[in-house]
């Protein structure tokens, strides 16, 4: 329900923003923009259409009229936004009307029903979380300086972020491993999080990146990403990936969502 939930937020904030600048339209000056240039002279025109008692197009120079110049290029803009807005709202309210959330169980349940003999053929196949857990472990020597905070379970954390993202991955009861190498021939990247999904037992990654307004950490992250993607993790699939706020905080709300909608 998550992603029809969002749908909803977008189309909320669409409106109140349409609302917003139609009451900016009103306070805006009459007319139009209009420009028009010759031997490299421009000349800015303020365009009244005929109405009522105005029987004629008229337009008037208003270079020399900044406010009035001013908040016609401005209306231009906000006409143009809202054209925009209208479209995009009525995208999300079609794509809120046809969305219904997909119930991965619930289907496989009915096939199984109809088809028993399939049964294992519909799942994807288990990891054994056991086997897993004691055939991967944690790199210790992975940048062990960093590792300055430490979670419930007394696995030791390079921020107080990813031991927040710890925190609710252990109260899911997922299966986890940080730091753990991937066992893909050739990618050496070692994600902060590994993670059996618990709905099928599929594994994924999750990374938490910091420090973005550090330009070589971007750069080296957006090579890991790349590196990620040559190796089949990729965000729309088996990857999720988020980030420190600007003031290095974190968007709970947004990893409760992840958990809720990915990993479950």
């Amino acid at each position: 329900m998550f992603y029809k939930e969002e749908l909803n937020r977008m189309i909320k904030e669409l409106r109140e923003r349409r609302a917003d600048l139609l009451d900016e339209l009103k306070t805006l000056p009459e007319g139009e923009f209009m420009c028009t240039e010759q031997d490299g002279l421009k000349r800015y025109f303020q365009r009244l259409p005929a109405t009522g008692n105005r029987k004629k197009e008229r337009r008037y120079g208003i270079k020399r009229r900044p406010e009035v110049l001013s908040g016609l290029v401005r209306k231009e803009y906000v006409t143009k936004a809202l054209h925009t807005i209208d479209k995009d709202i009525r995208a999300l309210e079609f794509a809120a009307g046809r969305y219904r959330p997909s119930d991965e169980n619930t289907l496989m349940e009915s096939f199984a029903a109809k088809h028993p003999e399939l049964t294992e053929s519909i799942y994807s196949p288990r990891v054994n979380e056991e086997e897993w857990k004691n055939a991967f472990g944690r790199i210790d020597e992975y940048f062990p300086d960093n590792l300055r905070q430490t979670a419930a379970d007394g696995t030791r954390m390079r921020s107080k972020n990813e031991v927040y993202i710890a925190s609710r991955l252990d109260h899911y009861g997922l299966t986890y491993r940080s730091d753990c190498p991937t066992g893909i021939p050739g990618l050496y990247r070692v994600p902060d999080f590994t993670i059996i999904r618990k709905r099928d037992g599929r594994i994924i990654y999750w990374e938490h990146l910091g420090m973005m307004d550090d330009m070589e950490y971007r750069i080296d992250n957006k090579r890991k990403l790349e590196e990620y993607e040559k190796a089949g993790i990729v965000p729309w699939d088996n990857l999720i990936v988020t980030y420190d706020t600007i003031d290095g905080g974190l968007r709970a709300d947004l990893v409760e969502a992840m958990i809720q909608s990915w990993l479950l």
